[in-house]
């Protein structure tokens, strides 16, 4: 099922109006929608009006950019979350902005398959024109890469849909994985996943799916020194492990985007890194 325009502007309707979460959902559910996704994106849509409240320094707003649904708070209850076939273990967690570090995402199996399939691929990693739109080569990111479609090969049909399941927004709204490899002093600088509307080059990703709302790095192999994922507005750094992996969100039901998910990859400084990156939209990614 995918989160339309339509569907994102009657959820702040109801929440402006009060209604109350339950009430919300058996109103989907009538309408046809079903009750797993109809919680997914109700519980979605509160956690996201909860924290454009409570609204921290850092937070740039007023962008001009299409009402968006933010899921920046996980329903985590418990260090434990059971998938359709996986239990995954919460690490780390940061209420604002939004970071979880999860355990036991994939299996090693899943890793170095995921790296077999793309090593015939590999090339040289692009970064989003900000200014021409497209892509194009950029110092600031040192690492070979190789993309896919969304469902490309059954293994990535696996793990979309437990991504999905453990973060609760519809597999469709994804884009395809990116597997990236980073040799000895191979590093991405500090930058921003989500789309600035205000940039012409950037704006045009936005006819694809909506702005880019939250970010899913999962590490491949264990890295003997460095490579760690950085977050410099809150100090914070995750420790690359394979099978483990680290999701951040950074966009408002409001359109807002949060300056604070601001993070890169620190520059490898023994053995090498592997990761699969996975992209959320707001709206279903073609």
């Amino acid at each position: 099922m995918q989160v339309t325009p339509e569907l994102v502007e009657w959820l702040q309707e109801q929440i402006t109006r009060g209604c109350q979460p339950e009430a919300m959902v058996q109103s989907m559910i009538k309408s046809g929608y079903e009750q797993t996704f109809a919680r997914q994106i109700i519980n979605a849509s509160f956690a996201s009006v909860e924290t454009i409240i409570g609204r921290r320094p850092g937070v740039v707003s007023g962008a001009n950019l299409d009402q968006t649904v933010q899921i920046n708070t996980l329903g985590l209850e418990g260090n434990i979350i059971k998938t359709s076939d996986r239990e995954v273990r919460v690490l780390l967690s940061l209420a604002s902005p939004r970071i979880v570090l999860f355990g036991n995402v994939l299996s090693d199996a899943e890793c170095e398959q995921m790296i077999e399939l793309s090593s015939s691929k590999m090339e040289r990693a692009h970064v989003v024109d900000s200014d021409k739109g497209g892509t194009r080569i950029d110092e600031a990111r040192t690492s070979d890469g190789a993309g896919f479609q969304r469902g490309e090969h059954p293994l990535f049909v696996t793990i979309e849909k437990r991504l999905s399941e453990l973060v609760g927004w519809p597999v469709e709204n994804g884009e395809g994985l990116q597997v990236l490899h980073y040799a000895v002093g191979g590093e991405y600088k500090p930058h921003f996943d989500y789309f600035d509307p205000n940039k012409d080059g950037e704006a045009a990703q936005l006819k694809r799916g909506g702005q880019r709302i939250a970010t899913i790095v999962m590490y491949l192999n264990d890295v003997q020194a460095g490579g760690e994922t950085i977050f410099p507005s809150v100090g914070l750094q995750t420790m690359p492990q394979k099978g483990s992996a680290v999701y951040f969100a950074y966009a408002g039901l409001d359109g807002s985007l949060d300056a604070r998910s601001l993070h890169g990859g620190a520059p490898v400084t023994r053995g090498e890194k592997w990761i699969a990156t996975k992209w959320l939209r707001q709206y279903a990614y073609v």
